[in-house]
């Protein structure tokens, strides 16, 4: 090998420390985990923690979860897993985080056929004020299932830089069409 050689395999394992390996840091082992729940029945009324009756006017929602928030539990990230077949039930699911007046997260999940995810993760998401919140996530379809979904509440957790995720992931590509092209010369 190649003093260049060399250089370059360096520049591909400084990328992958940087690209992915500090992405899989950020996503799995930062934060404490604040809850996990399944979700095994869907309804379209439920009895909340103080007793209330929550009613869904449009279709059926898996049990809402009520959680006290404040911003120091800031960069929370939401994950659900699933049996990898059972995941595309989850596409054209509705999950949000709100007061009850004012949606702090709000997003439509879409799953891929192509690529059969067993885990989808949500966030970082940042808490503006201390107040108790409801995480809902609503089904697309008005048909009662048995899938069971694990949901999971991480806070704190690192919010990967953009800047490192761009230059990680460009020193892991470079240097393989540089590594190629200098076996190919030979």
């Amino acid at each position: 090998m190649t003093q260049v050689q060399i250089k370059i395999i360096t520049l591909f394992v400084v990328g992958i420390l940087l690209g992915p390996a500090y992405q899989l840091y950020c996503v799995a082992f930062s934060g404490e985990v604040l809850s996990t729940v399944m979700l095994d029945q869907k309804s379209d009324r439920w009895i909340l923690n103080d007793g209330s009756i929550f009613r869904i006017s449009r279709g059926l929602s898996y049990q809402p979860l009520e959680i006290p928030l404040s911003p120091a539990d800031n960069d929370l990230l939401i994950k659900i897993s699933c049996a990898p077949a059972q995941c595309g039930q989850l596409n054209g699911v509705t999950l949000s985080l709100s007061t009850g007046t004012a949606f702090v997260f709000h997003e439509n999940i879409k799953v891929s056929s192509l690529w059969p995810f067993s885990t989808l993760t949500m966030g970082p998401i940042s808490i503006p004020y201390p107040e108790k919140f409801m995480l809902l996530i609503e089904s697309a379809s008005n048909t009662p299932d048995s899938s069971a979904f694990a949901l999971s509440i991480k806070n704190n957790v690192t919010s990967p830089s953009h800047l490192l995720l761009w230059i990680g992931y460009g020193l892991v590509f470079l240097p393989l069409i540089l590594l190629f092209k200098t076996f190919r010369k030979k």
